[in-house]
């Protein structure tokens, strides 16, 4: 069946492929042999991510409004994370791996201390929209979210996770897509999809004096 997202490990040898087959599953790059599957009990896979501070350990967001943390030398379930009501659309590590944020299908933004299944940080606001993509700035000081109204919002990574109101992207159509954000390993810029099918062209500035179009 389908897949609905990848995730590399931190040393790019490996990574998961999260599947509407139930499964999680772990390839080796080089060979491109399945390692390992994984399944709680026949639930949807919606996202994964490793643990940046163990490759033996990830979390899998779900259909059914959980997060789980896998072991994979156990090949079983060690914690649960079980506070959203919607299916669970993003995980982000966050302030030295030590915070995950998570974002759900019940427009609702959800901070954790990785290894504790309670929420420190409910982000919540009626005129909030669902956020199905999140990126970490490169600073690690911001986060940036696609939202479904076709804006990325921007909040604080500090110790108060809160909306900085007055920095917002817009100008794209992203509504009813879950475009990943991502931003230049400088941080300096910040790069979208778009509904209308121009996620391919980007434009660039240079000491010479000279504007590009990038296909």
């Amino acid at each position: 069946k389908a897949v609905r997202d990848i995730t590399f490990a931190p040393s790019g040898t490996s990574f998961l492929s999260s599947s509407y087959d139930t499964y999680t599953k772990l390839w080796d790059v080089e060979t491109g042999q399945c390692r390992q599957k994984f399944s709680a009990k026949g639930r949807v896979p919606y996202v994964a991510k490793f643990y940046p501070e163990d490759p033996n350990i990830f979390l899998v967001g779900q259909g059914d409004k959980k997060i789980v943390q896998w072991d994979i030398r156990a090949n079983e379930i060690v914690q649960e994370y079980d506070q959203h009501l919607g299916a669970i659309n993003s995980l982000t590590f966050f302030d030295s791996n030590r915070r995950f944020i998570s974002t759900s299908d019940d427009k609702t933004m959800r901070v954790w201390e990785f290894g504790i299944p309670v929420v420190i940080k409910l982000v919540a606001d009626p005129s909030m929209h669902s956020v199905p993509a999140v990126a970490l700035h490169p600073s690690q000081k911001w986060l940036v979210g696609q939202s479904m109204d076709n804006r990325i919002v921007v909040y604080s990574a500090g110790e108060r996770i809160k909306p900085h109101k007055r920095k917002e992207f817009s100008g794209h159509l992203t509504a009813g897509f879950a475009c990943q954000p991502s931003f230049s390993p400088d941080g300096k810029f910040l790069t979208s999809g778009d509904s209308e099918g121009q996620s391919s062209r980007v434009a660039t500035c240079s000491w010479d004096g000279t504007i590009k179009y990038w296909d």
